[in-house]
């Protein structure tokens, strides 16, 4: 099934491979959810802060559906 994602910027080379685009449709199996996504895009779990499936922050157990829009953010330190 066809979902579109959205990964931030800063991960992009932080994949393994590194990603070349920062939106892109990926086919995924059906009842695929956000860790098997973050999973197979090579993004280390832990630089993971937050995920939001269609808009709307998701846990990483989540199912993605086809279509659904899923954007990888960052986690963010600092002080």
């Amino acid at each position: 099934m066809l979902i579109n994602v959205k990964v931030a910027t800063v991960l992009l080379k932080k994949a393994v491979p590194p990603l070349e685009r920062v939106e892109f449709e990926l086919d995924v199996p059906d009842g695929s959810d956000v860790e098997a996504l973050i999973s197979s895009l090579g993004i280390p779990a832990g630089l993971v802060g937050s995920v939001t499936v269609n808009n709307r922050r998701s846990p990483r157990d989540a199912a993605v559906s086809a279509g659904d829009t899923v954007a990888i953010i960052p986690a963010i330190s600092g002080g």
